[in-house]
């Protein structure tokens, strides 16, 4: 239950618009599980969100989250994608479900070797956040805008 809250408030931050890193001073024991998890990361910069330490960075060339809490832990990475970085599975099920919708975000969300996607999508009048880690889309949240 307690890992599933830690997704839910992870997608909402990374649904909603970005707090930027100000001086967020980071403990030693973190910054030493973030250079080891991540050696090749380039232009980090941190900030604190809901009581985690997220490491915003590049690697690769690709754009990555990383979310410790307190004790140094890492409890999820996160990365955003395009639609066309799906699955072709994903991709279709969300075109034929949600097809009239707009999709706003893409996320690949990794903790403990679990993979999960999510998608929020919306239109004038609702914003719905979507959960997969096959190819069928789940609704995790719907709200009226």
């Amino acid at each position: 239950m307690k890992r599933i809250i830690i997704t839910l408030t992870l997608v909402f931050t990374l649904a909603a618009t970005y707090s930027f890193a100000t001086d967020v001073k980071v403990s030693s024991t973190i910054m030493q599980s973030f250079k080891a998890r991540f050696a090749d990361a380039e232009n980090v910069t941190w900030s604190v969100t809901n009581g985690f330490y997220v490491a915003e960075f590049t690697s690769e060339d690709k754009k990555q989250y990383a979310y410790f809490n307190p004790a140094g832990d890492l409890t999820v990475i996160a990365e955003p994608l395009t639609v066309n970085q799906l699955s072709k599975k994903q991709q279709a099920n969300l075109h034929k479900n949600y097809g009239s919708y707009t999709v706003v975000d893409v996320y690949k969300l990794t903790d403990n070797d679990d993979v999960k996607y999510f998608a929020v999508v919306e239109d004038s009048s609702k914003k719905i956040i979507l959960k997969t880690s096959s190819s069928s889309w789940d609704v995790l949240q719907s709200s009226n805008k």
